[in-house]
């Protein structure tokens, strides 16, 4: 199974699984929240390689509040059952994300003990392949620490995601879905953007409440923004 988590769905990428706050039609796909991919990853690391990472990082897993990140990140148990092993496809998301360092860590314990494939990102050598006896990791206990998963930031009013790909939107539109348009109370066909005017383009595959605008940024790429109608 080839899953991609932080590509935007819009992407011509190859993925049985979109994993991404933005949904679209026609693809597979697993929603969570914006920021949420530390807790995702972390949970989907506990799920896959659980029995089999040694007790430091056994204890960490214990001490997780799945219940709290489940409902935080809108990512749940049947999203998990959904998943097999397989590659995972890192996305410009998870690279920009302010945790993404301990993101790496989970990586490597999936890459390790999950037996899955990790691609978009370079992962440190936590673990040497070749040593067969796990309890040998323990020695090295200080130089695999995880960090506690941050809590989640709320995206609430207005969000727009950032693409820096002028093939999927132009420098003048906003991409959104009909809920964007009705969770904004967009009447006109032109807004403002963060004073920016831009063009109202629906998209009929796109689903949720986030637009989708063209800018380069060096910051997750999930931005509030105050949307207003141009007469």
């Amino acid at each position: 199974m080839r899953i991609s988590i932080g590509n935007l769905p819009l992407k011509e990428i190859k993925a049985d699984i979109f994993m991404h706050p933005i949904r679209v039609e026609g693809k597979e796909c697993i929603a969570y929240e914006p920021m949420a991919e530390e807790a995702v990853i972390g949970l989907i690391a506990k799920h896959f390689t659980y029995n089999k990472v040694p007790e430091v990082v056994k204890k960490y897993f214990d001490e997780m509040d799945d219940g709290y990140l489940f409902s935080e990140s809108n990512f749940d148990e049947f999203d998990l059952e959904k998943l097999n092993k397989g590659k995972i496809l890192i996305g410009r998301d998870v690279l920009l994300h302010p945790k993404v360092e301990n993101i790496k860590k989970f990586l490597v314990l999936l890459k390790e003990f999950g037996e899955f494939e990790i691609e978009g990102i370079d992962l440190p050598n936590f673990f040497a392949p070749s040593d067969p006896i796990l309890e040998e990791i323990l020695e090295v206990e200080r130089e695999f620490k995880l960090d506690e998963i941050d809590e989640l930031d709320s995206f609430d009013g207005s969000v727009v995601y950032a693409c820096v790909d002028p093939n999927i939107v132009k420098s003048k539109e906003l991409l959104c879905s009909h809920q964007f348009v009705i969770a904004n109370k967009i009447k006109s066909l032109k807004v403002k953007v963060d004073g920016e005017i831009k063009e109202v383009k629906k998209l009929p595959l796109l689903k949720g409440t986030f637009g989708v605008i063209l800018k380069k940024v060096d910051e997750y790429p999930f931005l509030r923004v105050k949307i207003e109608n141009v007469s």
